[in-house]
């Protein structure tokens, strides 16, 4: 008779992997939220070098930054942001590491240009993020950084054109839909009614442009069906609440 051989014990990065998938991204603090990333990220068979460089330059020029609070939460370090970005991206199922590169640093242009330019160098903060992480990074967070608003025009209307001229790229699309469930996703936690008002009347008008355009993106969003689903889903609940 044979002695049976006990089940080779589960491994570490795969019980990781289910309970930080398990895990809410709003629950996640900084540090959870770049474990996960790197979890999520080696289970993708992504190489990782370039988005840990990203994610450290993007902490480093958000470090002085802080959240909106949201109800009784503290107002999280700004990098949360960016680093929840970066992780639903993966969740959904994005393997693109340029993408995930400027997920990352999506806010530094627009948000910490000097603090960029004093730790990586070059003419400019976009000029320092070609130089290190590549022409495709630099042109991705260009494209999603906010362009200089005509006082004399309504901020929410050009906003949507921004917007909406962003998107019609697949990549660009990406970076700034995560973008947008993050901030938009977030309003059911702002108990300020006044600002939660202010906001869902900007974000309400976007869902059905961003719903089209994951539409018509389809396949060259190179995501599984399931994250497609997941996009519609969080789409639907941002609607539900604006």
């Amino acid at each position: 008779m044979t002695t049976p051989t006990p089940d080779a014990p589960t491994s570490t990065h795969h019980l990781l992997l289910a309970a930080l998938r398990a895990t809410a991204l709003k629950d996640m603090d900084p540090s959870l939220l770049v474990h996960a990333i790197d979890v999520e990220a080696d289970a993708r068979g992504i190489d990782r070098t370039d988005l840990d460089h990203a994610l450290a330059v993007a902490s480093y020029a958000h470090l002085e930054q802080r959240r909106t609070q949201r109800g009784d939460q503290v107002a999280d370090p700004y990098i949360t942001h960016p680093s929840r970005n970066t992780l639903r991206l993966l969740r959904y199922g994005c393997t693109d590491a340029a993408v995930l590169v400027a997920t990352a640093l999506h806010d530094v242009v627009e948000d910490q240009p000097d603090r960029v330019v004093t730790l990586l160098g070059g003419s400019d903060a976009l000029d320092a993020l070609r130089r290190h992480f590549g022409t495709d990074v630099a042109d991705l967070v260009a494209a999603v950084t906010n362009p200089p608003r005509d006082p004399a025009r309504d901020k929410a209307e050009q906003y949507a054109e921004h917007v909406t001229a962003a998107i019609a790229d697949p990549r660009v699309f990406l970076v700034k839909l995560a973008d947008f469930v993050d901030n938009a996703g977030s309003l059911k936690y702002l108990t300020d009614d006044a600002k939660r008002s202010k906001l869902a009347a900007k974000y309400a008008p976007l869902v059905p442009i961003f719903a089209r355009a994951a539409h018509h993106h389809g396949d060259r969003l190179g995501l599984p069906p399931e994250g497609m689903a997941a996009i519609d889903d969080h789409l639907r609940a941002i609607a539900d609440q604006t």
